[in-house]
């Protein structure tokens, strides 16, 4: 007779010690998949807004580039908001320095080679994701 509550200690014990495994565990695996649709939200926004810039950066010409850099202007808004690196940031707010002088100065700037250039930063940054 005295063994049978022990029993049911132990089993209590057990059934308690299970159920708080459970919620810890739950949790946990709660917290975990939080930040990783966080991380994937990210880099598709991220993904997005590069390609986004790609598009407009490559189809810009003489004749559209008024247009052309209120478009970039927004996206390089944007994606200076989602990423951290510092000299990428840089390298956005430069391109987009650069389009605004690029009436004054289009005689001494190559505008190909600035946007192959900031193309391949960006290709290189996405490697990176």
């Amino acid at each position: 007779m005295i063994a049978l509550p022990a029993i049911n200690t132990i089993a209590s014990n057990a059934l308690f010690g299970t159920i708080a495994t459970k919620l810890i565990d739950s949790v946990i695996s709660s917290k975990i998949s939080q930040k990783q649709d966080s991380k994937k939200w990210l880099r598709e926004k991220k993904l997005t807004a590069f390609s986004n810039l790609s598009d407009e950066v490559v189809t810009i010409t003489c004749e559209n580039l008024t247009e052309k850099k209120v478009i970039i202007r927004t996206i390089i808004s944007k994606l200076v908001l989602l990423i951290e690196d510092k000299k990428l940031i840089n390298t956005l707010n430069n391109y987009m320095f650069i389009l605004e002088e690029y009436e004054c100065f289009k005689n001494e700037i190559d505008m190909k080679t600035i946007n192959n250039e900031l193309i391949n930063t960006i290709r290189n940054h996405l490697k990176n994701l």
